[in-house]
């Protein structure tokens, strides 16, 4: 399991695997390095000493594997407790990409005590390619060999087993290690190591032989026990931090380590809204590969109460679903996938759905958990809380447990898009039971008003609540913001005379509970400007969605967003105030295309525009009113190297500014449209400050925006560009 980030991927571990003398690879001064003076003990066994100029106190490496940067301090790995010895072990995630190749060699030792040697060892899943060998000095023949035979990529994965090897033989003999990672690929092909000691006596001996049987039975495959006459299924949260309860079906797709908490957070700093402590994670933030396939199973149960059965699902967009199934037969009788799924606003956000499976109530079934899609692009599932047998009491408790959950969860920068976008998938959800909630049901759109005294409350008489299957009407214009200050009456004769956007709050009131949305009303006083083109009002107000496909948070279309930079690199959009409209946020998948249209406006001035453009399929066409196009100008900027440094030559998502020349059409009524076009790879477009209005020719041969570099941090300047 590899990701681009961190290059991790989860280990295998184990004991004892392969010991056996014979043929083996020797040691080579050439290749390891030059034989040392005979210790008394295994120098940095506990790999407890830091490094050296760049090579490790007491072994000698060759190779890219085993690097220094292995060294690590951590405790958990993978969600996997790593049981290490003292402050630090290789890790050899940490070391980098587990395709890397190489070897360890420690200095040479006089095997002392009664010849054995402990060690911890995980990771190193393919035994064949991935080993510790044991010679005597001098002797090309491995006395013993070692490989992780218990990692089987499910159960046991990221921990430090501790190993057992019989030297007996060579006690007074010098004696060194060999580790060999000769496995290129991504499935566990790397090593973690700790704790190389060789055993005074018996009894220690015999406690490692215990710690070995006690991490097997704590970490390896449980006995899998169901009672089919029972109506609950075993473990349908995942609560016992593992796979308890479920079987593997088939493939390595779902393991233990897929098991996470609910509050580790994916792509920095999104939430997937779970419940109780652990989920099950089909990626674990890029640990588990997404070319991995396979199916687990629930304990099976009589399905009972009034067969309603729920979930939570998340990620997983082609070829992975839920099964129910008959628990005899084994035939799929329900298949649910998620249909709800949005990148990135609810990409791998938990969503509940709710099953009706009523027909076939008092069945013996069970629940399946399928990944049948080897290939990227969230090929994976997400899923949590398994509730069977509820009656329709129990679901519609739940309703409205899950959308107090999410009415509840605190909003931030980082937070309000995927937020909102999951409270309007909650308040419009098909429900089994009408929803004894009041929920939104139809909202006023955004305005565009010529500044002056402007009837507000004429502008909600569109505006439609619910609560269960009763019609709620009768909103009020509760407050209007703007320019920081907050506006209580007044609302059929609002004074608008001063231009720019205002947030107006409306809600309504029913059976004790209230609910609120707002709308923003563009006042303009001259029509040489397209309205909002800096998109400050936080949303599209004054642009027109041209495609059905575009998400819509609480009944307005999503997109604009106020995030400065993205990813985990920190890399800058080069946003020109506090918003700016975002190809990732919209809802439209890359291979897709999308338009905006602004306002109308009258070229005035020197006749020149211009905008902020990112992402290599980033266009802007400039209409006559009639339709008539008078120009289309493409992003030019899209370079996919070096990444992340700008100063590199890269550039992706950040915005530089361009400048067109439209004197030729001065005087004339215009509108234009920013887009998304088709191109290979990289489909992405973002936008920014619109400026149709310069009363002189901006100087862009000398104006350049700032940047941090996302490599360095360092300034990097985005020269102005004319585009012709």
């Amino acid at each position: 399991m590899y990701r681009k980030n961190a290059a991790r991927v989860l280990s295998c571990l184990v004991v004892a695997g392969m010991l056996y003398g014979g043929a083996g690879c020797g040691k080579d001064a050439s290749e390891d390095k030059d034989i040392k003076n005979a210790a008394a003990d295994i120098v940095n066994g506990s790999f407890e000493t830091e490094h050296e100029s760049g090579q490790w106190v007491g072994w000698t490496r060759s190779g890219s594997s085993f690097n220094v940067r292995g060294l690590s301090d951590v405790s958990e790995m993978n969600g996997v407790e790593m049981e290490k010895d003292g402050t630090f072990f290789f890790c050899g995630t940490a070391a980098d990409n587990p395709a890397m190749k190489g070897t360890l060699t420690s200095d040479v030792f006089t095997l002392g005590g009664n010849g054995f040697i402990t060690f911890k060892m995980g990771g190193g899943k393919n035994t064949e390619k991935m080993y510790v060998e044991f010679f005597e000095e001098g002797n090309d023949a491995a006395i013993a060999k070692v490989a992780n035979t218990d990692c089987d990529g499910i159960f046991i994965t990221d921990h430090l087993i501790t190993k057992v090897v019989n030297l007996s033989d060579y006690v007074g003999k010098n004696i060194y290690i060999k580790i060999t990672d000769n496995d290129d690929g991504f499935d566990y092909a790397y090593f973690n190591l700790d704790a190389f000691k060789v055993c005074a006596n018996e009894e220690e001996v015999k406690a490692a032989e215990a710690d070995y049987k006690r991490q097997i039975e704590a970490y390896g495959e449980k006995p899998f026990v169901e009672d089919e006459t029972l109506t609950t299924i075993e473990n349908g949260g995942f609560e016992t931090g593992d796979l308890t309860g479920w079987k593997i079906l088939e493939g390595t797709a779902f393991s233990n380590a897929g098991v996470v908490p609910t509050g580790q957070m994916y792509w920095g700093d999104r939430s997937v809204y779970g419940e109780g402590s652990f989920y099950l994670d089909g990626s674990n933030n890029g640990a588990i590969l997404e070319s991995m396939t396979g199916a687990i199973r629930s304990t099976k149960f009589t399905l009972g109460g009034d067969g309603y059965i729920s979930f939570m699902i998340g990620a997983g967009n082609q070829n992975c679903y839920v099964a129910v199934c008959d628990g005899n037969t084994d035939e799929e009788l329900i298949k649910i996938e998620n249909t709800y799924f949005s990148d990135p606003a609810l990409a791998l956000t938990l969503l509940r759905v709710y099953v009706d499976a009523s027909e076939y109530k008092g069945r013996v079934l069970y629940l399946k958990v399928v990944d049948a899609n080897d290939g990227g692009g969230f090929a994976f599932m997400n899923v949590d809380d398994f509730r069977v047998s509820m009656t329709l009491d129990e679901v519609a408790a739940l309703e409205i447990e899950q959308l107090d959950k999410i009415k509840g969860e605190t909003y931030n920068s980082a937070s309000y898009d995927d937020l909102t976008t999951l409270l309007n998938y909650y308040n419009n959800y098909p429900y089994p039971v009408p929803l004894a909630a009041l929920v939104m049901n139809s909202y006023v759109q955004h305005k565009v008003v010529d500044c002056g005294n402007i009837d507000l409350t004429g502008f909600i008489a569109d505006a439609k609540a619910s609560y269960g299957d009763t019609e709620v009407t009768g909103f009020e214009i509760l407050k209007v913001n703007f320019g920081g200050t907050e506006y209580t009456d007044g609302f059929s004769s609002f004074d608008m005379s001063v231009p720019g956007c205002y947030n107006v709050t409306y809600g309504i009131s029913y059976e004790g509970k209230s609910i609120e949305a707002n709308f923003t009303v563009v006042a303009m006083s001259n029509h040489n400007s397209v309205a909002n083109g800096g998109f400050e009002s936080g949303n599209l107000a004054g642009w027109t969605v041209l495609n059905d496909k575009w998400s819509y948070v609480d009944g307005h279309a999503a997109g604009v967003i106020s995030a400065e930079n993205y990813w985990g690199e920190a890399l800058p959009y080069n946003q020109a105030g506090n918003y700016h409209l975002d190809g990732w946020n919209n809802g439209i998948e890359e291979g897709d295309t999308w338009a905006v249209r602004s306002t109308n406006f009258t070229l005035s001035g020197s006749g020149f525009i211009s905008l902020r453009m990112g992402g290599h399929a980033a266009a802007v066409r400039v209409y006559k009113v009639d339709g008539t196009e008078v120009g289309h100008y493409a992003q030019n900027r899209f370079c996919d190297v070096n990444f992340p440094s700008l100063a590199a030559g890269g550039s992706w998502a950040d915005m530089g500014t361009y400048v067109i020349d439209l004197s030729e059409y001065l005087g004339e009524d215009l509108y234009i449209e920013l887009s998304d076009e088709q191109v290979d790879g990289w489909a992405h477009a973002f936008f920014d400050e619109v400026v149709t209005y310069y009363e002189q020719a901006p100087d862009y041969s000398n104006n350049a925006d700032t940047v941090p570099d996302g490599g360095t941090g360092e300034e990097v300047t985005i020269p102005w560009q004319l585009l012709e």
